[in-house]
């Protein structure tokens, strides 16, 4: 049984490195598998950038879903941080769909206060606003915050750690937040640092989804089919 980590956007050098980190993860008795939705836009950096995207997404959950290797998939998850096709990906399988994003915005609620959550794109940030609101986080969150630095910099630019903890530092202090979210996937390989430099909980909703997929699939919790979630080509629970 394996957990399905799907990068929703086309770059394979991402995909590599979310595989790098997650493999570090102690503890875990599940495998991991890692796909990358090839003919998605290169990076997901705004509302058209997710539309596209979603449709690759759901594809690869789709051919799990209705191949032979559906029996190996115990759970996906989602690893961008703007959840894209979310939704739309819980209503084609009863299995636990996990997004980076609401994970980690989870998580962070039950560390701290208030927490802050720092992406990439001014353009993201009312995607993110929309999703706390969605998720009834909005008054835990005591800021989103934009770096300026565009998702495939994260990787390519040497000054992209410095600009990024510089910007948490400014945020952190004017919002009094207790904790930093990571809001982009590509920010996962700074996790550990950046905590080190800020001195506070500092969360990468990548290994906190996976975590929190194997959770609970070991408590044998599925995607309800009630309502929400109901879908014409669901085919039943296992």
């Amino acid at each position: 049984m394996a957990i399905i980590v799907i990068n929703p956007n086309s770059s394979t050098s991402m995909t590599r490195q979310l595989e790098q980190e997650c493999r570090q993860l102690d503890g875990l008795h599940h495998e991991l598998c890692f796909e990358t939705c090839n003919g998605s836009p290169g990076s997901i950096e705004g509302h058209s950038d997710g539309a596209m995207a979603t449709f690759y997404l759901l594809e690869k959950i789709r051919a799990y879903e209705n191949s032979r290797e559906s029996s190996h998939a115990s759970a996906y998850v989602i690893a961008c941080f703007d959840d894209t096709g979310l939704e739309a990906a819980r209503e084609l399988t009863s299995r636990p769909v996990i997004g980076i994003g609401e994970a980690a915005m989870h998580a962070a609620s039950l560390l701290s206060h208030r927490f802050c959550i720092m992406t990439t794109l001014q353009r993201s940030v009312p995607i993110l606003q929309r999703n706390l609101d969605h998720y009834g986080l909005t008054n835990r969150c005591a800021g989103v915050f934009a770096s300026n630095i565009p998702v495939l910099q994260l990787e390519s630019n040497p000054d992209a750690y410095d600009q990024v903890l510089t910007a948490a530092r400014t945020a952190l202090q004017h919002s009094h937040g207790e904790a930093l979210i990571l809001g982009c996937a590509g920010m996962s390989q700074w996790v550990h640092a950046m905590e080190q430099d800020l001195g506070m909980p500092v969360l990468d909703g990548v290994r906190i989804a996976v975590k929190f997929a194997e959770s609970l699939i070991d408590l044998k919790l599925m995607t309800s089919k009630v309502g929400s979630y109901r879908y014409p080509e669901f085919k039943g629970y296992d």
